[in-house]
């Protein structure tokens, strides 16, 4: 009977490990075949005319503000977007909302910064460091599960 049972939950993890790397595969192979159809930044690059009229919301990194005009870092190109009064983040990031036209402008709708951002970041990292050394300070690992320190 132990052994049937054995058997039996060996079969059911390698199914299901089996139904994780398919379900994995499937998401790759249709996020690659919908970026190659659909919109991305390199397509509208590449041609403006089929991929504008186009309205998305990305988060980026301002890094050169003018008067009527920005740039952000998509992280292998830099992208110049029409608008005005923009303000860059303090230690953070920015929310645009953007139309991608079929002229080539890419135009800012809307933005919102998300000031000190990597600050807060910052601060997850310690106090996460803190709850890490009290609870291992209470709790000792061992290869039952957890004991009283």
């Amino acid at each position: 009977m132990k052994k049937t049972l054995k058997i039996f939950n060996c079969i059911w993890y390698f199914l299901l490990l089996i139904l994780l790397v398919s379900i994995l595969l499937f998401e790759n192979v249709r996020n690659t075949y919908e970026s190659e159809e659909g919109f991305t930044v390199k397509n509208y690059i590449e041609d403006p005319e089929k991929h504008g009229n186009f309205i998305s919301e990305r988060m980026v990194k301002i890094y050169n503000v003018s008067q009527d005009h920005f740039y952000f870092d998509t992280g292998n190109l830099s992208l110049k977007v029409i608008g005005s009064n923009v303000q860059k983040p303090v230690l953070g990031e920015t929310v645009v909302y953007l139309n991608f036209r079929k002229d080539g402008v890419i135009e800012l709708i809307d933005y919102h910064n998300y000031d000190y951002n990597y600050f807060l970041y910052g601060i997850s990292v310690i106090a996460l460091l803190i709850f890490l050394i009290l609870f291992f300070k209470e709790w000792k690992l061992t290869l039952r599960g957890f004991e009283d320190a």
